[in-house]
């Protein structure tokens, strides 16, 4: 489920670790392939031709996300990232453009191995807080597998990762609750495992600037389907099983590519229901 606005976007993924250092790394040797110098400008729906999402950058560091496309080259929202005199990303402001009006607040705390996303609503006391846990730089869990007890429900909560030479191969989405009694039993277990291409991902460079932009859209947020790998989606598949009924699906991902760059230039994603999305994807030569 989408934490707050429907974003599908099916680019390629960060060869890249989500990492909690600096989001503002040194740039790599002259030995860095030229093909990874871009960061990524739009997203376009080829059915309408209008763009749903626009990337902001200050030297080469994610600055805003543009999204929400009213028309007339207006925006009806768009992600702040702020960041620390330590280059670290440290709170991400959610803004209603329309009304000039920040919604949501996301801070973020750093703590070795782990993340902490602290989240509330302008005007509104109520925070709520979510952990990653981090191993050789790549998240591997959001949540934790502890058992809560809420009242009389016991429930537990987690996402948690596979990653195989690079590539996010299994994402397992687990949620179970009971009453303390053993009552009214319920378990979700949803699992997708994702299969790549073999061409380069045009939104890699951004990533590796700024491992948060990844951290923060795709994991946390989960605005932006960008899985992390070395290319682009060429299938994935899906098992949701609940309380022991099981219904499966298949993404095939028809892709093209820039004859130039060799990034992926349109993508069409098929399901057993249909087209399940079909955007063009733009980019530009880093500063």
């Amino acid at each position: 489920m989408k934490k707050r606005m429907m974003l599908k976007m099916a680019a390629g993924a960060a060869m890249l670790a989500l990492v909690m250092t600096s989001c503002g790394k040194k740039d790599k040797d002259d030995n860095t392939p030229s093909v990874q110098q871009y960061l990524p400008l739009t997203v376009v729906d080829n059915g309408s031709g209008q763009a749903i999402d626009s990337f902001a950058f200050k030297n080469n560091i994610i600055q805003s996300l543009f999204t929400d496309n009213t028309g007339n080259g207006n925006w009806g929202y768009r992600y702040n990232f702020i960041y620390g005199a330590d280059g670290r990303c440290k709170k991400v402001e959610y803004v209603d453009i329309q009304n000039n009006k920040v919604q949501y607040n996301d801070s973020v705390v750093y703590n070795n191995d782990k993340i902490t996303m602290i989240s509330w609503t302008t005007g509104n006391p109520s925070k709520s807080t979510l952990e990653f846990t981090m191993k050789n730089n790549q998240a591997v869990l959001m949540g934790s597998k502890d058992t809560i007890t809420n009242d009389k429900i016991k429930y537990v909560g987690y996402t948690e990762y596979t990653i195989s030479g690079g590539n996010l191969t299994t994402k397992n989405i687990v949620y179970g609750r009971r009453n303390i009694d053993g009552s009214n039993k319920y378990t979700v277990i949803n699992t997708n495992n994702y299969f790549y291409d073999n061409k380069p991902n045009g939104f890699q460079y951004a990533f590796e600037k700024n491992p948060f932009l990844y951290l923060y859209m795709v994991t946390y947020d989960e605005l932006l389907d960008v899985p992390l790998g070395a290319g682009n989606y060429a299938k994935w598949t899906n098992s949701n099983n609940a309380n022991g009924n099981t219904i499966n699906n298949t993404f095939e991902a028809i892709n093209t590519y820039n004859a130039e760059t060799g990034f992926l230039l349109t993508q069409k994603v098929n399901d057993g229901d249909g087209v399940a999305w079909d955007f063009k994807y733009t980019f530009r030569k880093a500063d």
